[in-house]
């Protein structure tokens, strides 16, 4: 009762500083997008982010080093394709023991992920303090170091108060990034830092029942002061391994599209799951295109003979600058894989683009995947694109 009273004032109070400041006229950042003309911004999105103990096994070298940029070279050009790619990492960089069970990596998966073209990683999910605040901290840093942004955690009060939004202007078409999770894994807010986590729920710790719509009123609006053209919000929401959708995600995503919000890209399922382009119709008649992904599976987790499929959702945002009216124009996808080569292969584990695979080993490309990952991967393909289906 304690935890949710001091989030409760904590979020009252911020909501109130933003809304005074919004009376005053004021703008977070200065207006600076073209008046003519057409801009055109990409927005590529990847599910869960984490590694099998084999994977880690796989990139560490002779002297103890760990190198994970063989892992991901297969989808880099995928990913770098995107103005802005963002994903969800499910893990910390907290130091040794390294794994899944652990849930901290080495800091040179970070160097990887960003070498590949990962711009934002979602820190709000079950990992946000899996390592304590001093863990989350940490993790924070570490991937900020490495040129990307943590999207909806905060190393401190001061930080929150100045970056309580991620935003991002391409081609003058202007993105705000927030990300919420269900829960901590079971843990709870530490007293010292009750707000260091954005949460979807009150009651984050028991039944996920009661939406904390005073915590995420305070980040859309804080998001609304920087006159985005686009809001997408990241959600660590569901259950593990089911692929059904709840009423409370439903009643979620609903009052985030009803408040701002124009795409929600999902995780924590580990599953895939459907992709929805669909209309939002307000109290005084007006309209909306949004987008909805529930789940975009595990990016990157391959076990020993596993194939496990998911994709790279592509977005594309075209904004008319004499108008500053904006729409979502393309919406699409790149059908991925982290696969095991086998235990022959020189690097062993790996995240690939399904389609450009299939091709170099119908071309007979010298270094082509084997004849039965090949028949796998034709089914997996098959599987992805019944379960994108709405």
């Amino acid at each position: 009762m304690k935890q949710v009273f001091r989030r409760s004032v904590a979020s009252l109070l911020l909501l109130i500083f933003i809304v005074s400041l919004s009376a005053c006229g004021e703008s977070a950042i200065e207006d600076t997008r073209p008046t003519e003309g057409v801009g055109v911004a990409t927005v590529s999105a990847v599910g869960d982010i984490y590694l099998t103990d084999e994977m880690l096994a796989d990139a560490r070298r002779a002297n103890g080093s760990y190198d994970f940029s063989p892992q991901l070279e297969g989808v880099c050009a995928s990913l770098a394709a995107a103005d802005l790619t963002i994903g969800n990492f499910e893990g910390t960089f907290c130091g040794t023991p390294y794994g899944m069970e652990a849930g901290s990596y080495p800091d040179a998966l970070a160097a990887a992920l960003s070498a590949a073209g990962i711009d934002l990683l979602q820190t709000a999910n079950s990992y946000s303090i899996f390592g304590g605040f001093s863990g989350l901290q940490r993790t924070k840093a570490v991937i900020e170091e490495n040129g990307m942004t943590a999207v909806g955690t905060y190393s401190s009060a001061d930080d929150r108060a100045e970056h309580p939004v991620v935003v991002r202007e391409v081609n003058g078409v202007r993105i705000a990034f927030v990300a919420f999770t269900k829960g901590l894994g079971g843990l709870s807010l530490p007293e010292n830092a009750a707000d260091c986590v954005d949460l979807l729920y009150a009651d984050y710790t028991t039944d996920y029942s009661d939406l904390d719509t005073a915590a995420i009123d305070a980040v859309l609006n804080a998001a609304k002061q920087e006159k985005p053209d686009v809001i997408i919000a990241a959600l660590h929401w569901g259950s593990e391994n089911v692929s059904e959708v709840s009423e409370k995600q439903e009643e979620a995503a609903d009052y985030l599209f009803r408040n701002g919000v124009d795409v929600i890209l999902g995780s924590h399922s580990h599953l895939v799951g459907t992709v929805e382009t669909r209309t939002v119709t307000f109290e005084n008649g007006t309209t909306k295109e949004v987008v909805l992904a529930y789940s975009l599976g595990d990016f990157c987790k391959a076990e020993k003979g596993a194939c496990n499929a998911s994709l790279i959702l592509n977005l594309e945002f075209t904004r008319d600058h004499a108008t500053g009216t904006t729409a979502i124009t393309n919406v699409s996808y790149t059908p991925v894989a982290a696969i095991d080569r086998g235990s022959k292969a020189a690097d062993r584990y790996a995240v690939i683009d399904i389609d450009n695979t299939l091709a170099l080993y119908e071309g007979n490309y010298y270094n082509r995947i084997s004849s039965d990952l090949y028949e796998t991967l034709i089914e997996k393909r098959q599987s992805l694109v019944l379960r994108l289906i709405p």
